[in-house]
């Protein structure tokens, strides 16, 4: 469905309907009610004011007169396909899908050439997750015109949902051609243009988007996040000002201005300060949200070196998350990982070894999130020779596709690769990696840290690719996790316990891939990197085989992107500050201690 507040119809109206229609355009609700109950006077059974009485009703949140309204409609003109779109509208307003999904089948029975009801059926069944149907009533209302912008846009978030981003980056594209007015259409587009670290074409982007809608909450957001990958920190934060002064309530902007404002604090921090403890200790406020402002909080308090405050607002914004997001399946990390060894041996690797393409070029950069990958990746991407991608989620996106069948698990995708789909695969993992790199890079790293789940596809596509593990302290790593924002999937996050369980698993595999997997793995110790910079660099251009070269030491001045928490440390010169970390909250997180008493090594490499 459109978001349009206005009703939109493909047939001619009455002269009082079309100021209805202008009515609703500027959100006049009482007027256009009234202008329909006016035509109702002189024709009481006039189909469409009663179908745009229901949409009127639904919209003011009179689901019941809505109701009544729209069916009316459809009883006085039941072979008008307008009334059972308006109907299926409804519908949607009161999350019915089902009902809804009959009005709109309903409406292009009676006439197949309804653009208008094919995109709304469509928009119906992709949010009951019936993806199939879906794309074929979006490519019905597009074969019949070809020029609905609204419809390339929910046709490019489907094909989100099903990760063919390409063909979705070519829907928002098409949408903001036939409505160059559709702010919307470019927010889409820019956010999944950041996603594959187009981040500058993403900003103008966004900028755009705000130039035809100020208020446009999600560009404001894209823009802010955009701003912090390109390290302007201040421009990011002008950016979640403008969110708070139109939704002072808002969690999320709350927690990333909270996250980036200076010590220097501005003069309205210590009102969104007081602000943001209120709320996290409220008991109306919802779990997410309470997630979003603690994590903001503890970052807050952290860089005053406030340690028992950030620690507290840690605490809370961590037991938000795991309440939403619930906890660690251990059971099952531990049964994908005995997978894992059990298939991938160097008899499995042996008797593919002609599989995939024989380019040296990718580096895959691995290890827990927060164990230096970034540092690593940052000083690699100074060296003329090579480039950094960031965190791809091509290798993982791939793996799923080369899956057999809906019953298959992810960790199964290499066993299913055949040598021809190997080099099929390959070849679209090369294309995602090169993008945006300049031409002649000798090596080219991909930093997506949980890449070791999937070194083995990655080893049948690329038999000479290297990898480079990263570690540090346990009880550093888990800290610095726990205090960060994560994606609510990564469910490890949020308990120490539960980080000592994904800790001891990720050790386990990455001592399996030392053993059996064919590729070179360099180990790369976090501690060892800020202790002695240029001696684990050169073990690094030692390691991919590239001279040496001095910019590797001026990392933190390389003017590039960094889509990950660790934007603004790899952007300073190298510190160990970082280095045993943990002890200063020692005493306020006491089961950060006890998790990892096992761990008696906290210094070992894997």
């Amino acid at each position: 469905m459109t978001t349009s507040t206005a009703i939109k119809s493909e047939r001619p109206q009455s002269p009082l309907l079309q100021e209805v229609q202008k009515a609703l355009e500027e959100q006049n609700w009482s007027a256009a009610r009234q202008l329909c109950r006016e035509q109702l006077e002189i024709n009481l059974n006039d189909p469409d004011a009663y179908r745009y009485l229901g949409q009127i009703h639904s919209l003011m949140g009179e689901r019941e007169q809505a109701l009544q309204s729209a069916i009316r409609s459809t009883e006085l003109a039941p072979e008008d396909p307008r009334t059972w779109s308006d109907l299926g509208r409804v519908y949607i307003r009161g999350q019915a899908w089902p009902k809804a999904i009959e009005s709109f089948s309903k409406a292009v029975e009676l006439d197949p050439q309804y653009a208008d009801g094919w995109h709304n059926l469509g928009s119906a069944l992709k949010k009951t997750g019936d993806r199939e149907r879906a794309f074929d009533a979006l490519k019905r209302a597009l074969q019949i015109d070809a020029t609905r912008a609204e419809t390339y846009l929910t046709l490019g978030n489907l094909l989100v949902e099903a990760e063919q981003l390409e063909d979705a980056i070519q829907c928002f594209q098409w949408a903001a051609v036939h409505d160059p007015s559709m702010s919307r259409a470019r927010s889409r587009l820019a956010q999944e243009l950041s996603q594959q670290g187009n981040v500058k074409q993403a900003e103008a982007l966004f900028r755009q988007s705000l130039g035809l809608d100020p208020d446009d909450i999600s560009s404001w957001f894209g823009l802010g996040r955009t701003l912090e990958d390109l390290g302007q920190a201040e421009a990011a934060l002008g950016c979640y000002r403008n969110v708070l002064r139109r939704y002072p309530g808002n969690a999320l902007a709350l927690g990333q201005y909270l996250s980036l404002v200076k010590d220097e604090e501005d003069e309205q921090s210590g009102m969104w300060l007081v602000h943001a403890h209120k709320a996290l200790g409220s008991d109306q406020t919802p779990e997410e949200a309470k997630a979003l402002l603690g994590y903001g909080l503890a970052k807050y308090h952290d860089r005053r070196r406030q340690f028992r405050l950030a620690a507290e607002a840690g605490m809370l914004g961590n037991a938000a998350r795991r309440k939403k997001a619930g906890p660690l399946d251990r059971d099952a990390l531990t049964a994908r990982v005995d997978h894992i060894m059990q298939t991938y041996t160097k008899e499995f690797f042996q008797a593919r070894q002609h599989y995939g393409v024989g380019t040296d070029q990718p580096v895959f950069i691995v290890g827990l999130p927060r164990s230096g990958t970034t540092l690593t990746e940052q000083i690699l991407s100074a060296h003329p020779q090579m480039h950094g991608t960031g965190e791809l989620p091509d290798l993982a996106r791939l793996a799923g596709q080369a899956l057999h069948d809906e019953g298959d698990a992810p960790w199964q995708a290499a066993l299913r690769l055949t040598e021809m789909k190997s080099r099929q695969f390959s070849y679209r993992y090369l294309d995602a990696l090169r993008q945006g790199a300049p031409r002649g890079r000798l090596r080219i790293s991909d930093k997506q840290p949980l890449n070791f789940f999937q070194l083995a596809f990655a080893a049948v596509l690329f038999p000479n690719a290297r990898v480079i593990y990263c570690h540090r302290g346990v009880r550093d790593n888990a800290l610095s996790i726990w205090l960060e924002n994560f994606n609510p999937d990564q469910r490890y996050s949020t308990d120490f316990s539960d980080l000592a369980w994904f800790t001891g698993e990720s050790r386990r595999i990455m001592r399996h891939w030392h053993a059996e997997l064919p590729l070179f793995i360099l180990d790369v110790r976090y501690e060892e990197t800020v202790a002695d910079l240029e001696g684990q660099a050169r073990r690094l251009t030692n390691f991919l085989g590239v001279p040496w070269d001095d910019r590797c030491l001026d990392f933190h001045q390389v003017d590039r992107a960094v889509q990950t928490p660790s934007r603004w440390q790899v952007r300073q010169p190298i510190y160990t500050r970082s280095v045993d970390r943990w002890k200063t909250y020692q005493e306020y997180l006491p089961d950060l201690d006890a998790a990892f008493a096992g761990f008696h090594d906290d210094r070992m490499s894997v």
